[in-house]
């Protein structure tokens, strides 16, 4: 009886314990069928994002996941999961070589739009924002980038198409049709006008450079005139072409000038060295002829002498007397003609001595307009401080002295802050006084060993050399301070007109380019952090 109850409370446990087995497999089932369903959502979110990527990786992908759909043994799976490893790890390295491929394009793409000149003040600034960011993470960064770019190398060709294309006139929308909505969007138009505008304000500063006299002179001024006014867009292209012919009409008459101005002074200085040659020999002869007579006036007294020391009788000297006294009176006119001759020769050189005081006179008058012209040249014509080919001049002159020396040497760029929105509110011509103003603050501000140059717009650079490198900013916030410190005012309303600078030192190794990119990034940077201050950007 014993025996047959420790064998049912055995049998009883064997069961409890089977039941729990039961249980934990039921769960590991569970468990296991929870996992392969994750498996599968998984694999199909792979596909997914791997789709259109590689034809094979999807197909690979398709074949687990109806496998895995199938409750295979994960054994069974190894094969497959390797190919899959396999074709992942390709895929990866491959779109590490387009990431790497598509910066290239960005950045090659970037340099050449940098390049391009035409685009209107807003598209300039948002290129420069677009340079100046980061490149991105993620191939999605790097084809949104690109997007972007190809917005900016479709307005690139749409300003190179506009020539082409007859603009609307000044202020006034595109042409419309029958129903009266424009052909053309307002941004295409308002596009249009700021070209118009800024071809205008090119041709008008060009031809105030310039310096023709005569008929040239005055058709160029009459050209400006009509831009002042407001010229029919219409006749601009006109105007751009009658511009080119009149600068080619006047250099021609310059060079024609320059060579009849060096044609005269060649034959004035031919014919000086002719005369100058003829009075020379006169010169020598009478030199010649005035110690012949000298040395046969010495021969007579000497005979005078011998006679009346030979001579007793009265007669006899009386007349050796007289013929030496006629011998003598001989002498005395060729040394009379000899006189006339040394007048003579006084004369022409008295003549040549007028002459050239005139060839130096009109040579120093020639010189002095070379001069000028070649001043007007470096100057900015609106804000009269250096333009861009002094910049050039000047910047190749300090880079070469920095190499020599190793002088500190900082560039700055200066931007206008709201710019637009003083051409906007109050005008051009308050924008154009706001740039003198400017321009004039600044260059008081500066050393004179210290360099200003409008660089285009409302922008300006500015050479510091031999500069304190742990203090150089301090000059440039006097700058900014200077100009923050102006009382403007447009139409009786007192503007507050603030800037912004960036600046960089030279470094090793750099090129001006070099120094021009760290400045400009360092000015973006200003811009973007409230502007009205001073950035820095030593690379």
């Amino acid at each position: 009886m014993n025996d047959i109850t420790a064998v049912a409370g055995q049998l009883a446990r064997l069961r409890e314990s089977l039941q729990h087995k039961q249980l934990e497999l039921d769960e590991t089932v569970l468990c296991s069928q929870a996992e392969r369903s994750r498996s599968i959502q998984f694999i199909a979110k792979l596909m997914q994002a791997c789709r259109g990527h590689d034809r094979e990786l999807d197909n690979k992908l398709a074949r687990l996941k109806q496998k895995l759909e199938g409750q295979p043994s994960l054994t069974s799976l190894d094969n497959d999961l390797a190919a899959i490893e396999k074709l992942l790890q390709q895929h990866s390295t491959a779109l590490e070589e387009s990431i790497t491929l598509t910066a290239s394009a960005i950045e090659l793409g970037s340099r050449q739009l940098k390049s391009l000149k035409g685009f209107p003040e807003e598209t300039r600034k948002s290129l420069k924002a677009f340079l100046a960011a980061p490149n991105g993470y993620g191939l999605s960064d790097h084809q949104r980038r690109v997007a972007q770019l190809l917005e900016f190398y479709q307005q690139a060709i749409k300003i190179q198409l506009l020539p082409s294309q007859p603009l609307p006139p000044y202020g006034t929308s595109a042409d419309k049709g029958a129903n009266g909505v424009p052909q053309e969007t307002d941004e295409a138009a308002s596009l249009d006008v700021k070209v118009y505008n800024r071809i205008a304000d090119e041709l008008q500063r060009l031809i105030t450079e310039l310096d023709f006299a005569g008929a040239v002179g005055e058709s160029l001024g009459e050209i400006r005139r009509q831009l002042l006014m407001g010229m029919d867009p219409s006749l601009l292209a006109e105007s751009c072409l009658q511009v080119i012919q009149l600068i080619i009409e006047g250099t021609r008459e310059e060079r024609k000038s320059s060579r009849a101005f060096l044609t005269a002074l060649n034959e004035s200085l031919s014919s000086v060295h002719f005369n100058f040659t003829e009075s020379l020999d006169e010169g020598r002869a009478l030199q010649q002829a005035s110690q012949t007579s000298r040395q046969a006036l010495d021969n007579e007294v000497q005979a005078i002498d011998d006679t009346l020391t030979r001579h007793h009788s009265s007669e006899a000297l009386k007349q050796a007397i007289s013929d030496h006294m006629a011998a003598i009176g001989l002498l005395l006119k060729e040394r009379e003609a000899m006189t006339a001759r040394e007048l003579h020769l006084i004369t022409r050189l008295s003549t040549m001595e007028a002459k050239l005081r005139l060839m130096k006179e009109e040579t120093a008058e020639y010189k002095k307009r070379l001069t000028i012209q070649k001043h007007k040249l470096f100057l900015d014509s609106l804000t009269q401080v250096h333009n861009r080919a002094a910049l050039d001049e000047r910047l190749e002159l300090e880079y070469k002295r920095w190499l020599r020396y190793r002088t500190p040497l900082c560039l700055a760029i200066i931007d206008i802050d709201h710019f637009k929105g003083i051409n906007d509110n109050y005008g051009h011509m308050a924008g154009d006084k706001a740039l003198k103003v400017v321009a004039k603050a600044l260059q008081k501000s500066l050393r004179d060993t210290d360099f200003i140059a409008r660089f285009g717009g409302e922008e300006f650079v500015v050479l510091l050399p031999n500069v304190n490198p742990d203090k150089f900013e301090t000059p440039l916030e006097n700058l900014r301070k200077a100009i923050k410190s102006i009382p403007f005012r447009f139409r009786d309303a007192r503007v507050e007109i603030t800037i912004s600078i960036g600046a960089t030192l030279f470094k090793e190794g750099d090129q001006p380019s070099d120094a021009f990119e760290r400045a400009d990034k360092a000015l973006y940077g200003s811009k973007h952090a409230g502007r009205d201050r001073v950035n820095t950007d030593l690379g």
